[in-house]
């Protein structure tokens, strides 16, 4: 779904994808998505990709599992521990390492695919109230979140830019 935003201390419109992960929906991809904001000549003006329901997608948090046992088990391992509550200090001290897997999954990487094949980029990601609660299933993280998009500038002659 595309929402359009007009914020007073902006000049133009802003653009915020809401991502729902349910192709049953008929959902279209990220790639699909951004390519029709593309098609209308607005995805320079896409800023915001809130994507709060893909954290309740299976595959997803087995993905931020994974990158946060590989590249923060200890942290990972005391959140575990703690009492999963969004005030807890172990929680607090893991929201550096979580930003960091978020945008380690293949997930996000393929999103971020999607954008700089329309010049885009994620430049960040943001969540709050993140939580690690303790299912029937197993520990299931539970935030808001949203990943912030910017147009990659464009490099000078002869020197190429990254996503």
């Amino acid at each position: 779904m595309l929402a359009k935003r007009e914020t007073p201390e902006v000049v133009g419109d802003q653009y915020i994808l809401i991502y729902h992960p349910d192709a049953d929906r008929g959902t279209k991809t990220i790639a699909e998505a951004v390519e029709k904001l593309a098609k209308a000549g607005h995805v320079a003006a896409l800023q915001t990709l809130t994507v709060h329901d893909l954290v309740k997608d299976e595959t997803f948090q087995q993905e931020i599992f994974e990158q946060l046992e590989r590249n923060a088990p200890q942290a990972l391992g005391a959140a575990k521990q703690s009492a999963g509550n969004i005030h807890n200090p172990k929680m607090t001290a893991l929201h550096a390492d979580f930003e960091r897997a978020v945008m380690g999954t293949p997930t996000v990487t393929e999103f971020a695919k999607a954008l700089a094949a329309q010049g885009m980029k994620i430049s960040r990601p943001s969540f709050e109230k993140l939580e690690l609660q303790k299912k029937e299933q197993g520990l299931k993280f539970r935030c808001a979140l949203w990943l912030s998009v910017e147009t990659v500038a464009s490099a000078p002659e002869g020197q190429t830019s990254e996503p």
